[in-house]
């Protein structure tokens, strides 16, 4: 499995996406591109179903996290949020439908 993925599962390294996101509830672009480029190479012949449902749960997390960020009952809120946040919950969604096709 590729390290950006496996790190962004585990959530325990300051500089990947996700622990931003969680720790932090940072929105860092570049760590997001990075994390769905390893993403968009994942493969069945090469990664383990485990690790795919890891990953789908994952993506669904930034999504949920969108969502948590316009609640108005929430206290969670992201820095940086991107403006065009449907693009990036598209991309999530088109892995995820990916990755599903793969199970």
């Amino acid at each position: 499995m590729n390290d950006i993925i496996q790190k962004n599962i585990d959530v325990e390294d300051e500089n990947t996406f996700l622990y931003l996101l969680h720790e932090e509830g940072i929105f860092d672009e570049d760590l997001f591109h990075e994390y769905m480029e390893s993403v968009s190479y994942v493969d069945i012949e090469n990664t383990e179903k485990e690790v795919i449902k890891k990953i789908i749960v994952r993506n669904e997390y930034i999504v949920r996290n969108a969502l948590y960020h316009f609640l108005p009952d929430d206290v969670y809120t992201m820095k940086n949020f991107p403006s065009r946040m449907s693009d990036y919950i598209a991309k999530i969604d088109d892995e995820n439908t990916r990755l599903i096709s793969m199970l």
